[in-house]
């Protein structure tokens, strides 16, 4: 995966202080200080990072001799650098401007603290070049907690997300819904053309935002589970009937808990999905599942019988 710079320039709202090369990618989250650099150290200089020039090494430039300012500078640029971001609204010297005009590279500026400009970038960056996947199903906000539902097509995904919104929950995408993994947590997201958007058999295509409100409608949420819908078999019923399966679905190298759910007609899907998702925060606070309980209390009642 790949960045535009200018697509950077854009979403954390930087100032242009040269433009640089348009082809020129950002391929790392990773960032560098060159401080070490201007004091002529380049062992194991990551010049394909992100450079960001703080208070520190703004203070060491502005300090140096001019004549050798000018050197470490020209030194600096040979590399084949990304683009270089200059915190706190600080201006730029007048060597690294002329300098990176004659290399091609982009200078930026932010107004943002050195600290929290390396925090922002971070956080964007392992997003934008995260690996990306694109699945077929509905993810939904429910009761905070992000739900992937599954299923054939036809088997109703559509029409029980959309009694979900109707009861107050939150749609993310429909249909398709496009994940990314950073961190190890998968963050599912809409594509842009169908955001806000869910089709229903019989009705077309539903202006969610439009009926039931900007609340209705999420931009990106976590994957905390995926339920899979499936046809009721009464001569093949292996569903679970405890609440104690294992039964995981990986994605993107991270492996998240798949609750299995057989439907005919006369189930509300709606609210058994509100329940499992009430049950998911449950067990993720408590330290003791509903099937320790009963085992308890059936012990209880053995002990009760001696």
């Amino acid at each position: 995966m790949t960045l535009e710079i200018e697509k950077l320039i854009k979403d954390l709202n930087l100032d242009v202080i040269v433009s640089g090369d348009r082809n020129k990618k950002i391929t790392t989250s990773d960032i560098n200080r060159p401080g070490l650099q201007f004091s002529g150290y380049y062992d194991y200089f990551g010049e394909d990072r992100v450079q960001v020039i703080g208070m520190a090494e703004w203070s060491y430039l502005d300090k140096m001799d001019p004549d050798l300012r000018y050197k470490r500078i020209k030194e600096f640029f040979k590399f084949d650098i990304t683009c270089v971001i200059i915190s706190r609204g600080l201006n730029p010297h007048e060597e690294i401007i002329d300098t990176a005009k004659e290399h091609n590279i982009w200078v930026l500026r932010s107004s943002l603290q050195t600290t929290r400009l390396m925090k922002e970038l971070i956080t964007y960056m392992e997003k934008e070049l995260a690996e990306t996947t694109s699945l077929h199903g509905e993810l939904v906000d429910v009761y905070g907690v992000g739900i992937l539902i599954q299923g054939k097509s036809g088997i109703g995904k559509s029409e029980t997300a959309l009694e979900l919104i109707k009861r107050g929950h939150i749609l993310v995408s429909d249909d398709a819904v496009e994940i990314k993994c950073v961190g190890g947590s998968l963050y599912g997201t809409s594509p842009y053309s169908t955001s806000g958007m869910i089709e229903v058999r019989g009705l077309g295509i539903i202006d969610v935002t439009a009926l039931y409100g900007l609340s209705s409608v999420l931009k990106e949420k976590i994957i905390d589970f995926v339920i899979e819908l499936e046809p009721w078999n009464n001569e093949y019923d292996d569903f679970d009937r405890l609440g104690n399966s294992n039964e995981t679905v990986e994605i993107l190298g991270v492996s998240i808990k798949k609750v299995r759910i057989p439907i005919r007609p006369g189930r509300n899907l709606a609210v058994i999905i509100e329940a499992a998702a009430a049950n998911y925060r449950y067990l993720t606070t408590s330290s003791i599942s509903p099937v320790e309980i009963i085992d308890k209390r059936i012990e209880e009642i053995n002990q009760k019988k001696v």
